[in-house]
């Protein structure tokens, strides 16, 4: 039976047929199992214009998977007992005030955390700013003003201190990296014919804002460190039923991996989100968090037919400029981290990401997905998108008028 890696080796063909039909020009691939970094492979180029490679320590926004290092940071708070699940934002954060009775007065730190609170989504207005954050309602914000509040910390030296440095997680950075740093991946935007232009990262972070819902940027070296002890936590917690684990400094992760809130029903298999991370049993849909499923009007594919029933933990992001994913696998310690430098046509990460996956559990042949036809037609549904609009535009003009003054 041939090797992981060469196995692994054999899917550049595809990935890469991927990333032309996306318009993604480098990615990044790390895969674990057993505990340790079995495989990496870098495609295309980190720098298009320099003709750069990605290599496993190439620095890229990890967008929403910051959202795992986040709630991981509330856990901390509560196995300090400085704060319980289900306190009340307004008791953990006295400066909140919102005009919903309901929000003020029965909003919990677990439904911010499993976005259940009913705050309107108004986390991605970035357009016309350069990528400036021009103004965010995440419920994330307020997560992040929640760690500040308990811990008399600021955000970015509770996460860095409890975290980041515990874990050794060198090249990690809560804010742009700083201009000297090598290896620091551009990004770009896909185009309608699939090629790619260079824009500016979004500055998350820079003036606090974005930071706890999308702003850490990372590499696969790191993230590996990260998961790996995600999934040791895990399995250590459920099994001692204890919510911390000895040498690692994730608490509470029994809670934080566990089921919350139903996710992409009806689904014959568990399909769940917790605290920032999905839940999907396989076989089953996969994908639901990322941007493909409303690309793909017939739904998406079941991933690993005819394998053993296993769960994947899992969770997407996307930026203007990249898009990442991760699968965590805990029965066997095996985990896939893709990032990459594009907000492509499609979710390139998710498509790599279930193929990878599909060929990691050994899937039979007759049972595999076509992942190139499904990247085919979800690019094609994506760029029917912008006619639409424009016409819907054009169709809601009215004559005789113009547009209502700013006001501030």
């Amino acid at each position: 039976m041939a090797s992981l890696s060469s196995r692994l080796d054999a899917l550049r063909p595809k990935v890469e047929e991927l990333m032309r039909i996306g318009g993604t020009p480098g990615l990044s691939l790390g895969v674990m199992h057993h505990g340790n970094q079995v495989y990496y492979a870098s495609y295309g180029y980190r720098d298009v214009e320099g003709r750069l490679p990605p290599t496993d320590e190439t620095v890229l926004p990890v967008c929403s998977l910051t959202k795992a290092v986040t709630a991981a940071a509330v856990g901390i708070l509560v196995e300090e007992k400085k704060a319980r699940w289900d306190t009340l934002v307004k008791d953990a954060l006295p400066s909140f005030h919102i005009d919903n009775d309901i929000l003020q007065n029965h909003l919990t730190l677990m439904d911010l955390l499993c976005h259940r609170s009913g705050m309107s989504w108004g986390d991605n207005l970035f357009i016309g700013t350069d990528n400036n954050v021009l103004i965010t309602r995440s419920t994330f914000e307020l997560a992040g003003k929640v760690i500040e509040s308990l811990s008399n910390e600021s955000y970015f030296d509770f996460v860095q201190t409890r975290l980041l440095d515990p874990l050794g997680m060198t090249r990690t950075f809560l804010k742009t990296p700083p201009s000297d740093l090598d290896n620091v991946g551009k990004c770009y935007n896909a185009l309608d014919d699939g090629t790619s232009a260079p824009i500016t990262a979004v500055k998350a972070g820079d003036d606090w804002f974005g930071t706890p819902s999308a702003g850490m940027r990372s590499c696969v070296k790191d993230l590996m460190k990260l998961y790996k002890a995600f999934m040791t936590c895990f399995n250590d917690q459920f099994a001692t039923c204890k919510t911390s684990t000895d040498g690692l400094p994730l608490k509470q992760v029994s809670e934080l991996m566990s089921a919350k809130m139903f996710m992409d029903q009806p689904s014959k298999n568990e399909a769940s989100y917790g605290l920032d991370w999905g839940r999907v049993q396989l076989p089953g849909r996969m994908g639901q968090i990322g941007i493909n499923p409303g690309l793909m009007p017939g739904g998406m594919p079941v991933v690993d037919k005819g394998v053993t029933p296993r769960l994947v933990i899992f969770h997407q992001g996307s930026l203007p400029g990249a898009l990442s994913l991760n699968m965590l696998l805990p029965d066997t310690q095996s985990a896939i981290d893709i990032s990459s430098n594009a907000l492509a046509l499609n979710d390139v990460p998710d498509w790599v990401g279930q193929l990878v996956l599909e060929e990691f559990l050994y899937v039979p042949e007759s049972e595999r997905n076509d992942y190139i036809s499904a990247a085919k037609s979800s690019s094609a549904q994506n760029l029917k998108r912008y006619p639409n609009l424009i016409k819907q535009l054009r169709e809601a003009q009215k004559n005789g008028t113009s547009p209502r003054k700013l006001e501030t």
